[in-house]
């Protein structure tokens, strides 16, 4: 099967490119499309449903165009950050390397070249890239394109991230000091007593917030949306199905966040459907209730920054032209907040399934590696416990 290079425009006015494709049985196809771009897809596609309907024999497609199908098939079971994610590995990173070759013909030496493309990263930047190669060759084996699999050693190398620290609870008051009154404030609040994620902050209604209950919560059902960093779009498609849960509030968020209802309420008025319409606000947004671009989430946490020592001031030295002086000597980050909350779960001796549900980990092995990195591993910190487990 091939198809051969566009040539001149066809149709009334020339407005149409063609391209035509020869079929394994010897016949022939014409693909229209109104620009080069456009027929390009267009002729992948085909060329793809040819494949995927067993016109195409295993040993004569290639790899882009079964990496194409794969991707068509798992695409609507992803998140928009995953389809993003895998997009770009496919198309940036693997099929400028192996992408004209047929996939049966590729072995471990070709999937290393693909992988010393990205040496000079992290280690958990490659893993982005075997992990999506081990999808794509573990389905073409499961489908019997290929006979062996050539990602069976592939592994990611590269610099292991340094690990993350949560915030001591002094730090954490000292945070909280900082922000205080600030714009920036609840989404402090909300990632150091929920755990909730980024997004997941952003995403968050009033409609999932019960302060009245018997068991004040916050149902976890919405995420926060940035495509191509424009305003953000509130979804109902969570970074997995663990992501949806139910989070009890601490008093001390409970009070915050009575009185963050009470003046967002006041400011609709005294309308007697200024309760109804609250509900469908955001608790942490503009000051509309929309959901905030990522440009404005990212001005606000530069207050906390600007608090800082990572802004190259002195700690203490007062900031010119404004009221507040530094008195931080650490930058969090919103994950840092987060993987604050989950520590404090974990060091409280919360059992790790309940610490995995709260936490919206999809897999167990997260939570425990978490609680493996707060362990004491030294003597003195283990000493205790193999005295008990072997006396006499």
């Amino acid at each position: 099967m091939s198809a051969r290079k566009a040539a001149k425009k066809y149709g009334p006015g020339g407005q149409y490119y063609r391209r035509r494709i020869t079929r394994p049985d010897g016949k022939t196809e014409d693909v229209y499309a109104k620009t080069q771009a456009e027929l390009a897809e267009k002729v992948t596609l085909r060329l793809n449903q040819l494949a995927a309907a067993g016109a195409v024999p295993p040993e004569e497609l290639y790899f882009f165009e079964y990496a194409a199908g794969w991707y068509a098939r798992r695409e609507p079971h992803l998140s928009p950050g995953m389809r993003k994610m895998v997009k770009h590995e496919i198309n940036d990173v693997i099929c400028p390397v192996i992408g004209g070759m047929k996939i049966r013909d590729i072995t471990s030496d070709d999937v290393a070249a693909v992988m010393a493309t990205r040496g000079h990263l992290s280690r958990s930047a490659q893993s982005k890239t075997v992990q999506v190669l081990r999808q794509i060759f573990d389905a073409a084996l499961e489908a019997g394109v290929i006979e062996r699999l050539p990602t069976r050693k592939l592994r990611a190398a590269g610099k292991a991230p340094p690990p993350k620290k949560a915030l001591t609870e002094a730090q954490a008051r000292e945070l909280l000091e900082a922000v205080h009154g600030l714009s920036v404030e609840p989404c402090v609040m909300l990632g150091l007593y929920t755990g909730m994620r980024r997004e997941e902050i952003c995403g968050l209604l009033w409609d999932c917030v019960e302060l009245d209950a018997a068991a004040p919560h916050i149902t976890v059902r919405r995420a926060c949306r940035w495509p191509k960093n424009t305003a953000g779009e509130i979804s109902d498609v969570l970074k997995t199905d663990a992501a949806a849960r139910v989070i009890p509030l601490p008093p001390q968020l409970v009070q915050f966040l009575q009185q963050l209802k009470a003046a967002q309420l006041a400011a609709l008025g005294a309308d007697p459907a200024a309760l109804m319409r609250l509900r469908r606000r955001c608790v942490y947004g503009t000051t509309d209730g929309k959901p905030l671009s990522l440009t404005a989430f990212r001005r606000r946490w530069e207050a906390i920054r600007c608090r800082s020592t990572a802004s190259g001031r002195e700690l203490g030295e007062k900031v010119r032209n404004h009221r507040y002086s530094v008195t931080l000597d650490f930058y969090p980050t919103p994950h840092i907040l987060r993987h604050t909350y989950i520590t404090r779960l974990i060091l409280g001796g919360m059992d790790l399934k309940r610490v995995q549900y709260l936490a919206g980990h999809a897999d167990p092995k997260v939570t425990l590696q978490i609680y493996t990195d707060l362990m004491g591993h030294a003597p003195e910190d283990l000493i205790s416990d193999i005295d008990r487990i072997f006396k006499p």
